[in-house]
């Protein structure tokens, strides 16, 4: 792999982040913000022990985050699907199971394309498109905010906070990612892992409370409150959902698939370096094999529980090299 910067790494990881964000199911509220700005410190303070520590990952630990990257792409793949009805993706809509692995296979084209060209090309990618994104998004968010009604912001929670906790953890995809491709950061672990989380945290605070601000109102009948959100807001002439919303999605989606993708394939060569040739296909192909087992359900706990996984396991399995030891 080629060194990246911790800008980079950041992009990569908070474009899987912002991906989970959009397919975020069932209701919202000032929980859900405190929840997950909550687990977001939390995973602060375990990344920074596990940046403390340094070394790298042990080959059973190796094991693990490659069954980890599968999973989170298994997911990625589901959210997908399930929120294909919403943003209006017809061939997945109309077709059922073969809709769901045409949209697949198109997808695993380009994280094919994208693993062959190594991470350093797709980090600097993801810069731009994250960026991109953001401000499309804010263009996006802004046309709702001005007809939105801020008192929606304090509908009434009905989960408790610690599920919102959960829920906050579950959409904590890139975690396995950011454990295997941190020590090709340049500037060290630690600033990277500040920049990822700082920027996390500041963009779901400013989607969510965009997001009740305009749905607030309805939110028991909504089933995708950020896809909602950018239906109700219409800066162009756009049917059923905002154009630039539904570009900034499926860019997205392919970028939180390859970097399941690349980073599954990486652990491959660690594991198995005999294991020369599609790497990166045997990734894509176990990762839609369990998409369509997962296909259907939200797996939270599963997913909070995996997550919570990756950042205990990485302090606890690392190795320090031999110039380290000796020092």
């Amino acid at each position: 792999m080629n060194s990246i910067s911790k800008r980079q790494l950041a992009a990569l990881l908070l474009i899987t982040d912002m991906f989970e964000l959009f397919c975020f199911g069932g209701s919202m509220s000032l929980e859900t913000l405190y929840g997950v700005l909550a687990g977001i410190a939390l995973q602060l303070l375990a990344a920074l022990v596990f940046a403390a520590k340094g070394g790298e990952l042990k080959k059973q630990a190796a094991v693990f985050y490659l069954v980890y990257a599968v999973f989170c792409g298994g997911t990625l793949f589901s959210a997908l699907w399930r929120t294909s009805g919403a943003v209006y993706i017809p061939s997945e809509s109309g077709k059922g199971i073969w809709g769901q692995l045409l949209t697949a296979g198109l997808i695993a084209l380009v994280c094919l394309y994208s693993s062959s060209t190594g991470i350093k090309p797709v980090a600097r990618a993801a810069v731009i498109a994250a960026a991109a994104g953001i401000f499309c998004l804010g263009i996006d968010f802004a046309s709702a905010v001005l007809n939105a009604d801020w008192s929606n912001i304090t509908v009434p929670e009905r989960k408790g906070f610690f599920y919102e906790v959960v829920r906050g953890g579950a959409l904590s995809g890139g975690l396995g990612s950011m454990v295997v491709l941190s020590g090709e950061v340049r500037e060290g672990r630690q600033k990277a892992f500040v920049w990822y989380f700082a920027a996390k945290a500041a963009v779901s605070a400013v989607l969510i409370l965009t997001v009740l601000a305009v749905t607030g109102g309805i939110m028991e009948i909504t089933d995708f409150p950020v896809i909602t959100a950018a239906q109700l807001s219409q800066p162009f002439d756009a049917q059923r959902i905002d154009s630039l919303f539904l570009v900034i999605f499926a860019v997205f989606a392919v970028f939180s698939a390859a970097l399941q993708v690349m980073t599954g394939a990486y652990l491959i060569k660690r594991i198995f370096p005999q294991f020369v040739r599609w790497r990166s296909s045997t990734v894509i192909a176990v990762t839609i094999g369990a998409a369509l087992l997962i296909s259907g359900r939200e797996l939270l706990l599963i997913r909070a529980c995996a997550a919570a996984a990756a950042l205990i396991i990485a302090p606890l399995s690392t190795k320090r090299s031999a110039a380290k030891s000796s020092g």
